[in-house]
């Protein structure tokens, strides 16, 4: 009888089980809601449903950090480095892989972050990854409220795709998308305000700024979309917002409910909630040391100075 060799993940060879390590130890910190998440991914290692393979997941992250310039002052034309968070949730997207047909276990993923902690760059970088590495003749859209929104993430990989191929040899841009002349992939853009939302086969989807939305009509037209894929993606990023019972609350919702484990059915098993959040309000104003939760690129990235300063004129 044949063994099949089974790969030993420990926190030295997977970014996913490092992350979940050095928060349990107490070196990073994080909320509730996303170590609740942690853990539960950590025993899902052992879910005879699903096996590990980091290979999708190490080509992404090695194309983002070898090939990929950032966007923005200060940091403009500079090599992405990822900081770990960013590696364990690229990991934790690609690698779970279902048992009984080797594709990918999560199809919908919710980033929950709060304000230039690089959700946009990242997700950015992550789809220009897909448009270069990904499947030949893969559909990417870039959503969001309205094509202002849109486009932030859209000129970002354009942007970052200039930055690789500035003379327009493997891609080029037009009016209406960015493609690939070696495999065939375009880059376009989708918002709630499109005529028409209908009839497309999208593979790779990055919504923004969900927290703004009180209808849901555009992230079903880009679920409806991917229904023949075998292995679609949806990111759906976004900060806390201000509209009650909109968009976000209702993603929320679902998403709380899968990390409690209140929902174990087929469609909570296909989603990824990662969740920055603060664990009370309380904290925020007695705690500063507590800001990392929602903000984990702070001392980075984001400045400690800006919260001080928001906290206080608040």
């Amino acid at each position: 009888m044949l063994i099949k060799e089974r790969t030993i993940w420990t926190p030295d060879n997977s970014f996913l089980l490092e992350y979940h390590a050095r928060i349990e130890c107490g070196e990073i910190i994080v909320g509730q809601e996303l170590w609740q998440e942690l853990q539960n991914l950590k025993e899902d290692f052992l879910n005879d449903a699903y096996y590990y393979d980091t290979h999708d997941a190490r080509l992404r992250i090695d194309f983002m950090e070898r090939c990929v310039r950032l966007t923005k002052s200060p940091y403009y034309n500079k090599p992405m480095i990822l900081m770990l968070w960013q590696k364990a949730f690229i990991e934790a997207v690609y690698s779970f892989k279902m048992s009984e047909t080797t594709f990918d276990r999560f199809q919908k993923i919710i980033l929950l972050i709060a304000r230039k902690n690089t959700k946009s760059e990242t997700c950015s970088a992550l789809a220009l990854s897909e448009f270069i590495v990904g499947n030949e003749g893969s559909d990417i859209v870039c959503s969001s409220n309205d094509d202002r929104q849109a486009s932030i993430v859209y000129d970002a990989i354009d942007t970052m795709r200039q930055l690789i191929d500035p003379d327009n040899l493997d891609t080029k841009r037009n009016q209406r998308f960015i493609t690939n002349k070696i495999n065939g992939s375009k880059i376009w853009k989708i918002s709630d305000r499109t005529r028409c939302k209908e009839g497309h086969n999208i593979d790779f989807a990055v919504d923004d700024e969900i927290h703004e939305r009180k209808e849901r009509v555009i992230s079903k037209s880009i679920e409806q979309s991917q229904s023949l894929k075998d292995n679609p993606k949806f990111f759906r990023i976004t900060t806390e917002g201000f509209v009650v019972d909109g968009d976000l609350d209702e993603e929320l919702k679902a998403a709380r409910a899968v990390i409690r484990k209140e929902d174990t059915g087929v469609s909570a098993q296909r989603l990824l909630a990662w969740l920055y959040t603060q664990d009370s309000e309380q904290e925020v104003w007695q705690n500063p040391a507590s800001w990392v939760k929602s903000n984990p690129t702070l001392g980075v990235i984001k400045k400690w100075d800006y919260l001080r300063q928001q906290i206080d004129t608040t």
